[in-house]
């Protein structure tokens, strides 16, 4: 079936896309306890702190649909 398996590949690049969304604050949390990094809340503030995890949320939210039953 052909348009199962463009289905299944356009799948894997929005959850791919989904994940990349994510990684970025996922990778910078850790470099963020470190003292050659600024940290999320020096750079946020901590009511700011909404922004990078609303967006890793839906980074992950995306990922887990494209991901779901593949």
């Amino acid at each position: 079936m052909p348009g199962r398996k463009n289905n299944l590949r356009a799948r894997r690049v929005i959850g791919s896309t989904g994940i990349l969304l994510a990684l970025p604050f996922f990778v910078w949390l850790p470099l963020g306890m470190l003292e050659f990094m600024p940290s999320m809340v020096d750079v946020f503030g901590i009511t700011g702190l909404r922004i990078p995890a609303s967006i890793t949320v839906a980074g992950l939210l995306i990922a887990a649909i494209a991901f779901w039953e593949t």
